[in-house]
């Protein structure tokens, strides 16, 4: 067998490559090992500023707000002057006709409270129960002594509705009065009436809309002075300084309405139409409002 030999010359080129292939090798790991740590550390800080961007950490402002006591001082005195203003507006009792002042009104716009007696056939007297509903009973309950009541509820005059007049300084009581006396005593004493409030008379009356729920409350409350309209137990009030209560849902959509005048008109048509209560009367019948005209004229 024969053994070639590898030429003296290509032993020679092989050996020259394999040194410098070591030696580019050995400068590599030379210069990896000398790179400035300096220059790492700043490649470093440069990431993690970059990611500091991207997600913003507040939980050290927020420790430096509530550490703060001016901060929490501001905060304190402006929750509870939140909490006050609402009180006053919405959750104050009003004790009496005194403090229905036309700011009160601006933002009370419907009054709820517990019907303690009933007066005439056309006003009760109102102990004002304001708050959460089914625990304000609880919260506020009317007094028993009749002193008491008189400086702690309201008067409410029935807006729209003019009932027929009781005996009283030695007049005679008009026919009806009794029955509309006794409707209104059974609609609403001793029951929870929500009065849309309009404005103050000059006899420090709350003039408003009552309005209560009545068996089987599935058709919702029952517009009290409508009612004594509807069944011929009232006419409705005309005289100057009258008011008759928000228009419904469907009296502004149909017709426009902006009150509900419209409604005690149609009620009262239907009733004298139907012979209903007073308007049975005929020919004989006196309304409230001449009634009231012709007793002044005589005294």
């Amino acid at each position: 067998m024969t053994s070639t030999k590898t030429p003296c010359w290509i032993r020679s080129v092989l050996e020259s490559d394999h040194s410098q292939n070591e030696k580019e090798g050995k400068l590599e790991e030379e210069e990896q090992q000398h790179v400035p740590t300096y220059f790492i550390r700043a490649l470093l800080d440069s990431q993690g500023k970059k990611g500091s961007q991207d997600e913003p950490n507040t939980e050290p402002r927020a420790k430096n707000l509530l550490s703060d006591p001016l901060s929490i001082a501001l905060i304190s005195v402006t929750g509870t002057l939140a909490v006050m203003g609402l009180y006053w507006r919405y959750f104050r009792r009003i004790r009496n006709a005194e403090h229905l002042t036309p700011s009160v009104l601006r933002y009370r716009k419907t009054l709820v409270g517990k019907v303690t007696s009933v007066g005439d056939a056309d006003g009760f007297r109102l102990f004002h129960t304001p708050g959460i509903p089914f625990l304000r009973s609880w919260f506020y309950v009317p007094p028993t002594k009749p002193s008491q009541l008189r400086n702690e509820t309201l008067s409410i005059r029935l807006a729209g509705a003019d009932a027929p007049e009781a005996a009283h300084f030695g007049k005679e009581a008009q026919p009806f009065s009794k029955e509309a006396h006794d409707e209104l005593k059974r609609l609403v004493l001793g029951k929870t009436c929500w009065v849309q409030a309009s404005h103050v008379d000059q006899y420090k009356r709350l003039v408003g809309t009552p309005y209560v729920f009545e068996p089987p409350y599935i058709f919702g409350r029952t517009n009290v002075s409508l009612h004594l309209v509807k069944n011929g137990l009232a006419t409705v009030y005309r005289s100057a300084g009258a008011s008759y209560g928000r228009a419904s849902f469907w009296s502004k959509t149909m017709s426009k309405a902006t009150d509900g005048l419209g409604r005690l008109e149609r009620a009262e048509r239907n009733a004298k139409r139907k012979k209903l209560g007073m308007w049975s009367l005929g020919n004989k019948l006196e309304t409230p409002e001449a009634y009231k005209r012709r007793t002044r004229s005589e005294t």
